[in-house]
């Protein structure tokens, strides 16, 4: 419903006067102006000298309201003195100041001037506070963003690294394994299938099979992904993996809830929809099996956009309320290899990892403070436009 004719004029008024008629500016400059005007016009002209004091000490509530209201406090207090004292001045209103009338009427200049001057200085020093903390706020996240980019090289170096070393160690593994195997082969071919020794050959065949597919994993994740990335809608990439995690959710006795979009536009990403929903898919699958042993629990999706440097990112939140992880392997739940699980290889976040960094983003994860469960949140950079 649009605003009455006058309505935004009213209220921009209000806001004006607000801080010049404050509870501080009421106390220490209205009330005092006034008591002061009272006792001027209460004296005598018998009294030059009261008069001479209570005319100078006009200035002490001046100065509080340009400290308490800027330039416009000032101002606003040093008029409203020269009004309430001009009658006293110049007239016989009640009593008369008994002063010369060049020095009154200098008085009442200096009034305004010094307020003016006062204010003028209150305010250029408020305006350079209010950007001090603003540049210490763009400085405070200016080294947020320096620690986490310094966090992904440090692990995008130490994955390049073991990468390279596992594709070396894998690749001289699966060259025995051959020969091996084709030994093996030739040995089941010569021995009688009802023979006792048949059935340890095909168990020593299928270790080979195993160990192989073990090294090919390892080759796997020392390959470089190749990303074709494009403009996405961040909420079609989520309804895709809560659709793939949901069968085994409801296996499992958890509940998958999806958090309404708050904004009116969706802000689409930059990435390969295979490799984006193979990262959220592993993530998700994670917090499923983190909560079912005890057979119940929320796995929770949420979007979100947040604005750094000038940049938009999206934010794609995914939480269980399982176990939280101690802290002790937080630090080290991306790195290569390493897992908590008996018969994990320690690659999958770490692959997750490597596809938020081919993406330009940022994999983190923490302990839910004040509840039970843990949070993932994957950062991407938005993009211009979807197709």
């Amino acid at each position: 419903m649009p605003d009455r004719p006058g309505t935004g004029f009213a209220k921009s008024l209000r806001e004006d006067l607000r801080p010049i008629f404050s509870r501080r500016m009421l106390l220490s400059a209205w009330l005092p102006c006034l008591a002061i005007t009272a006792l001027h016009y209460r004296t005598g002209a018998q009294h030059p000298e009261v008069h001479d004091v209570l005319r100078r000490l006009y200035y002490l509530p001046i100065l509080f309201a340009a400290f308490a209201g800027g330039a416009r406090g000032g101002v606003a207090l040093s008029v409203f003195a020269s009004l309430v004292y001009l009658p006293h001045a110049f007239t016989r209103l009640l009593v008369q100041d008994p002063g010369d009338a060049m020095e009154k009427g200098l008085e009442i200049a200096l009034y305004n001037i010094v307020a003016v001057v006062a204010g003028l200085l209150v305010d250029r020093e408020r305006r350079e506070r209010i950007e001090q903390q603003r540049l210490a706020h763009r400085l405070g996240e200016a080294l947020a963003e320096q620690q986490r980019t310094e966090s992904q090289l440090i692990r995008a170096g130490r994955l390049g690294a073991l990468g390279e070393l596992t594709a070396g160690i894998a690749h001289e593994i699966k060259n025995p394994l051959h020969g091996l195997k084709g030994t093996a082969e030739i040995l089941r071919d010569v021995i009688p299938e009802d023979a006792p020794e048949r059935r340890m050959l095909e168990l020593h065949i299928s270790e080979i099979d195993r160990l192989g597919r073990t090294a090919d994993r390892f080759l796997s994740f020392a390959k470089p992904l190749h990303a074709d990335r494009r403009p996405l809608d961040p909420r079609e990439l989520v309804d895709r993996v809560v659709s793939l995690v949901s069968p085994q959710a409801r296996k499992e006795g958890v509940e998958v809830r999806v958090e309404p979009w708050e904004g009116d536009k969706m802000v689409p990403v930059s990435g390969d929809p295979e490799l984006l929903a193979q990262l959220l898919l592993n993530v998700a699958l994670n917090g499923v099996q983190a909560m079912s042993p005890a057979g119940r629990g929320i796995l929770s999706f949420t979007l979100g956009v947040e604005g750094r440097e000038g940049k938009k990112n999206i934010l794609f939140r995914i939480a269980n309320t399982g176990p939280p992880i101690p802290s002790d392997r937080l630090e080290r739940i991306f790195d290569p290899f390493f897992t908590t699980k008996d018969e994990g290889t320690g690659l999958g976040l770490s692959i997750c990892s490597r596809i938020a960094d081919q993406h330009d983003g940022i994999l983190e994860v923490k302990n839910l403070l004040g509840e039970r469960g843990v949070e993932f949140t994957l950062t991407l950079p938005a993009a211009e436009s979807l197709p």
